[in-house]
């Protein structure tokens, strides 16, 4: 989907033109409107986006979005977006723009499609992944199951994350960093625990770590990235008012950018800049001392309890 924007946008839309006839209206029927009846500047066509367009058919002023929308000036493009949130075929919205032969659908890459998109995406960062290894990731990033969520782009964006962790071959290991169950909840406990000053909870989870003999490293790297993006939520939060603008930004899925955001609540944003140098300081502690890595980790652990 967003591959087909990007190419409605470079046949319509000049580059040196994009700031004037480019724009990205929130899922406001008011806003929607009244963008979508602006007249481009020195172009032909002008562009209007809505990201989350599913929203709009809970909108109490859906009939008058569905009265007004096919009376929009012929100049502009206005692109409904299914992204976060599911249209229904059986909605209004749906059957509307169906009816006026405005509907575009777009079907799920699946099958041999699916992975030789993806094998060809890494090969371009000159990645290689094994074929069990990709079958790996897709079961567990969900998107074979009819439930998921996201879309293709949130897809390439965990697979972005993953490839960056990665050498020349993408790992299980690697995948499973971002994608397994058992360890993003795990993450998540250890972060309530620390912040609640929960000791004995803490050690219980590191020795959970260790019964599935995840290196120490490992779960620091997890530790900092969990941190990473507490620390980033409550700096959007500052920005952006819709929690959902924030988690595109940051990549993550929306179970867990709902997850992060709530446990964001238990820091203050001066504790996670402290952990922050901690996790730094610990990860240089690993790479240049003669200290194991499990005593480097538990001694960061306690540390950021005491700095909590």
């Amino acid at each position: 989907m967003e591959q087909k924007r990007r190419q409605i946008e470079q046949q319509y839309i000049a580059p040196e033109m994009r700031d004037l006839n480019y724009d990205v209206a929130s899922e406001d029927v008011g806003e929607i409107l009244a963008k979508a009846n602006t007249l481009p500047f020195m172009s032909e066509k002008r562009m209007v986006i809505v990201k989350d367009a599913g929203l709009l058919s809970g909108d109490g002023k859906l009939d008058y979005f569905l009265e007004e929308v096919f009376s929009i000036p012929e100049s502009t493009i206005l692109l409904l977006m299914e992204t976060e949130t599911a249209i229904k075929k059986n909605q209004k919205l749906y059957t509307r723009f169906k009816k006026a032969g405005r509907l575009v659908e777009m079907e799920r890459l699946t099958g041999r499609a699916l992975r030789s998109y993806l094998a060809g995406y890494l090969g371009k960062m000159n990645r290689r992944i094994k074929p069990e290894v990709l079958e790996h990731f897709i079961r567990l990033s969900g998107y074979g199951d009819r439930r998921y969520e996201g879309d293709l782009e949130s897809l390439i964006t965990t697979l972005d994350q993953i490839a960056s962790i990665s050498g020349e071959e993408v790992s299980a290991e690697a995948v499973d960093t971002f994608l397994d169950p058992f360890q993003t909840e795990t993450i998540f406990d250890l972060l309530d625990a620390i912040a609640k000053k929960r000791a004995r909870d803490v050690i219980r989870l590191l020795r959970e770590f260790d019964a599935k003999e995840e290196p120490a490293p490992r779960i620091l790297y997890m530790i900092g990235r969990q941190t990473r993006n507490l620390l980033f939520y409550k700096t959007m939060k500052k920005i952006y008012s819709r929690d959902g603008d924030i988690f595109k930004f940051m990549g993550v899925k929306p179970y867990e950018g709902k997850k992060i955001a709530a446990q964001s609540g238990l820091y203050r944003e001066e504790t996670l800049e402290h952990h922050y140098e901690l996790l730094l300081e610990a990860e240089l502690a690993m790479k240049s001392t003669s200290v194991s890595d499990r005593e480097v980790l538990e001694t960061l652990v306690l540390q950021m309890i005491a700095g909590q």
